[in-house]
Formats: structure tokens, C-alpha cells, sequence
């Protein structure tokens, strides 16, 4: 068993001046990671539990196992029994084609101790050649989500420019060969889809960008870390309710995975969470409607409030 840490010390420490650490241990063979073109895809347990629902569905649909895990004092001190045994709940998976990696967070984390811990994910994202970052979240809003909901993406500039980057740097390279320069700047003009990018960049272009917005918490977080370190990154985000598990919008959340992913062996089948889905929230709607109803019995009125299941549209702020 291999064992790699990347130990941090803030300058907090508890009362008998032991160090606050955190380090990531692998308990598998790294070795098997790509070292030109591995994607980091994270879910958080966030709005409709849907970044946490998405990327353990992704972990099974892929038949992913796990290479790492994170310790730290800043986590919420238990264990996840999952798949028959206890396990991590700050885990890193691989899968066996070592191109895509999962982070998955089913504690709370305290949040003097965000950075500490992001720090450490950076540092092992770095020393194992990540070379995109994918975050999968929710936005919360009030009641049952608009059925016509659809996915925002919003990407970093390093991402969405990362072919015409890639194309200039191999030109400077000394490929001199006219013939070559005229079919690279041609392929840069045309915004054809970088070669070493796990990413189709159409799928960025196509999405909405007439959104500010914050993101915040752990994914905001990652995502600022990624920036900070000149990885390209992208999230994307997903209208959901707080405290209701969501798997339709899990579902959304990796069909628009599926047409961000350049490689057809990564897209997955969401037949089975867009039925989970349904039923839930046909669960959901029987329940508003009866507490509507007994509501409207008892003098008290109804509809009017986020009860009826509108939601807006316009809202988009991750909490």
C-alpha cells in the first residue's frame, strides 16, 4: 500500500499546541493516473444533494474505485457505511482507464478550515498532473424546481481559450513547416476542440453567459483554488431545492456532463436517476397538495408562497 501525504499547519492549533493537519493518503496505485489529460470532477452535498448524488452515480457508472482519502481536524469527525463497507466521507476515486478522478465530501467541513483543506486537494491535484477541474452543484431555490429547468455552465477563461493556448505554444515550439503553420491556424481560427482536452468547448460557447453570479462554500472554493493555480475549471450548476434529495436534477446535471465530455466512453445512461426523479416528485407534489388542501379547510388559505411550487427562473446564487 502506498502512502502520500500533504500535511498543512495553520497558525490555529488546539489547547495542548497539537497542529491542525490536513493530508490526503492514497491507499491505491497512482500510477495508472494520465499524466497529460486527467479530469477532477467534485460534488458536494449542496443544494437538492445534487452534486453528491451525480458524482456517486458517476463513481458506479463507471465503475470507479477509490485512491485516496482526506483527513483532517477541520472535518466532521465520522464515517460513511457505503456499498457494504465503512469508508472515508472525504474520498477520491479513479477510473480503471486513469483519465478521471472523483472527489466526493459527505461531512461538514469547518469553514475556518476551507482552505487548509482545498490547499491540500490543490497540492495532490498538482503533484498528479490534474489538468481540468469539473464541479457539479446546485443553486437553491424555493419549492419544487421548474420542470423546464435547465443547466447553467460557467467556465474558466484558461478553459474556453485552452485550444487557441495549446496551438500557440506548439507553434513556438519550432514547427516551422509552412504547410503546418497554415493547418494550426486554421484549426485555431475554426475553434476545433483541443486534442489533450477532455472538455468539448462547444458546450461552453453554447451556454448561457449573461449571468453574475457568486459561488461560494466548498465548490466555490475549489474552484477559486483551481484558478488560483492556472487550471482550467468549469462548474455545472443546476436549480434545486434545499433539503429535498434531487436525483432529476442529478440527472440534468450529467446530461449536460455528457455533452461537455469529448470522449463517448464517460457518457453515462441517466434512464435510471430520471426515474428516481419522477416518482419523488410526484411524491412531492402529492404532499403540497394535501397540506394546500387541509390548509384551505382549516381558514388558512393557500397558494401565493413558494408552497405552490413556482419557482423563479431568475435566481441564481450558490449559498
Amino acid at each position: 500500500m502506498n502512502s502520500m501525504s500533504s500535511s498543512l499547519s495553520g497558525s490555529s492549533e488546539t489547547a495542548n499546541t497539537t497542529p491542525i493537519t490536513t493530508k490526503i493518503i492514497t491507499i491505491a496505485d497512482l500510477n495508472n493516473l494520465k499524466k497529460d489529460r486527467t479530469i477532477l470532477i467534485a460534488g458536494f452535498p449542496g443544494p437538492g444533494l445534487v452534486g453528491s448524488i451525480s458524482t456517486s452515480y458517476i463513481i458506479d457508472k463507471l465503475e470507479m474505485y477509490q485512491i485516496a482519502f482526506v483527513e483532517s481536524h477541520y472535518i466532521s469527525p465520522g464515517v460513511i457505511f457505503i456499498d457494504g463497507k465503512l469508508r472515508h466521507p472525504f474520498r477520491l476515486y479513479a477510473n480503471k482507464e486513469g483519465n478521471v478522478c472523483v472527489l466526493v465530501c459527505e461531512a461538514p467541513i469547518m469553514m475556518d478550515g476551507i482552505h487548509f483543506v482545498l490547499d491540500a486537494v490543490m497540492d495532490w491535484a498538482m503533484k498528479n498532473s490534474i489538468e481540468e477541474v469539473m464541479v457539479l452543484d446546485g443553486i437553491p431555490v424555493q419549492g419544487i424546481p421548474d420542470s423546464e429547468r435547465n443547466t447553467v455552465i460557467l467556465a474558466s477563461e484558461n478553459m474556453e481559450h485552452n485550444t487557441s493556448k495549446e496551438i500557440k505554444v506548439t507553434d513556438n515550439e519550432g514547427k516551422k513547416d509552412d504547410a503546418s503553420e497554415e493547418k494550426l491556424t486554421s484549426a485555431s481560427d475554426d475553434d476545433v476542440a483541443n486534442p489533450q482536452s477532455n472538455f468539448n468547448r462547444n458546450a461552453i460557447e453554447d451556454s448561457t453567459k449573461k449571468y453574475t453570479t457568486f459561488i461560494g462554500g466548498i465548490a466555490g472554493g475549489l474552484l477559486s483554488a483551481s484558478l488560483s493555480n492556472q487550471i482550467p475549471c468549469a462548474a455545472i450548476l443546476i436549480p434545486s431545492s434545499s433539503g429535498i434529495p434531487d436525483p432529476e436534477g442529478a440527472s440534468l446535471l450529467i446530461e449536460s456532463f455528457n455533452n461537455f465530455m469529448n470522449d463517448n466512453k464517460l457518457k453515462i445512461d441517466t434512464s435510471q436517476l430520471r426515474e428516481q426523479g419522477q416518482k419523488l416528485k410526484k411524491q412531492l407534489e402529492q404532499i403540497i397538495k394535501a397540506e394546500q388542501e387541509q390548509r384551505a379547510a382549516a381558514g388558512g388559505g393557500g397558494g401565493g408562497g413558494p408552497e405552490d411550487g413556482n419557482v423563479p427562473s431568475h435566481r441564481l446564487m450558490y449559498g
